[in-house]
């Protein structure tokens, strides 16, 4: 079943690392619909009018007043699929105006388009994160508790080419199970990855088998056979202390998390202005990080 997926690019040709991630992380006869936004500054002088200019033809003119890197990272995203092997007409490339600030233009245009991920490069990961760990910043509050962030996100740092497979870190919370779900859907038909559970305990006594069990029955319901799943446990002063240890020991091409948690449990640090998956953001190199509501 093809996926589709957002990808955010900026006028920086040499930063386009959500289109690199797609590249590098599926099989090369994979076929997906992706779509490639950029929005443009309110700031920016060469924008006469809004644009809400669409279209399919990578051969096509536009007529608009995009600036030179606009287009020159249109140019190069477009270059980097078509080497992938991925047919060109499953590209659509969308290019508006900026309305409300450049994360709720993303987490919105996430949402009408029922994306499977919306897929965001180094540069609009740091706006994130800026915008997340202010607790006073009311536009962030709306994003989070209401209806704005809805897809998984996969925050993209650079990354290196020879990167495999996901861990998947979980806390017993529905989102994490959720995450699980995302990670099977993904994975299904991507067999030269596999999925690494990873459940961080923090007190004496904590069970992992039936949260790994629950997560292993998702992923098998995806068709993700139990030779493509194995079982891990960390422990450390910080859940994403042991997140990163792990990352770096695995050298994973992605980590996926729930959005939020249990009340004590590994997502308590993550409510979106701050915590777990702020640090992750910050700290996570040439790993992406698959964030599930």
């Amino acid at each position: 079943m093809k996926k589709h997926f957002l990808v955010t690019i900026s006028n920086d040709v040499e930063h386009l690392y959500g289109v690199r991630f797609i590249c590098s992380f599926f099989k090369e006869i994979s076929e997906h619909n992706l779509t490639l936004l950029h929005i443009c500054r309110l700031d920016d002088n060469t924008m006469t009018k809004a644009l809400s200019e669409m279209w399919t033809d990578p051969d096509e003119k536009i007529q608009s007043n995009l600036t030179i890197g606009a287009r020159r990272s249109i140019d190069k995203a477009i270059a980097l699929l078509g080497k992938s092997r991925m047919s060109i007409d499953q590209v659509i490339t969308k290019t508006v105006a900026e309305r409300y600030g450049k994360v709720k233009d993303i987490l919105t245009e996430g949402a009408d388009g029922l994306y499977d991920a919306i897929i965001l490069g180094q540069r609009a990961s740091y706006t994130l994160q800026w915008a997340f760990e202010r607790p006073g910043d009311e536009m962030a509050q709306i994003m989070i508790k209401d209806t704005c962030c809805t897809s998984p996100l996969w925050i993209c740092p650079e990354n290196e080419q020879d990167r495999k497979n996901v861990l998947l870190c979980l806390d017993g919370s529905e989102d994490a199970y959720r995450a699980a779900d995302h990670v099977g859907y993904i994975l299904s038909a991507q067999d030269q990855h596999t999925v690494s559970l990873f459940h961080v305990v923090n007190t004496i006594g904590e069970a992992s088998d039936k949260i790994f069990q629950r997560a292993e029955s998702t992923l098998h319901e995806h068709g993700i056979g139990s030779e493509r799943i194995d079982r891990k446990t960390g422990w450390g002063l910080t859940v994403s202390g042991s997140i990163l240890s792990e990352t770096e020991r695995g050298g994973y091409a992605a980590v996926a998390v729930g959005l939020h948690g249990l009340e004590h449990g590994m997502m308590k640090e993550f409510n979106m202005v701050g915590g777990t998956t702020s640090k992750l953001i910050y700290k996570l190199e040439k790993t992406a990080l698959w964030c599930c509501p």
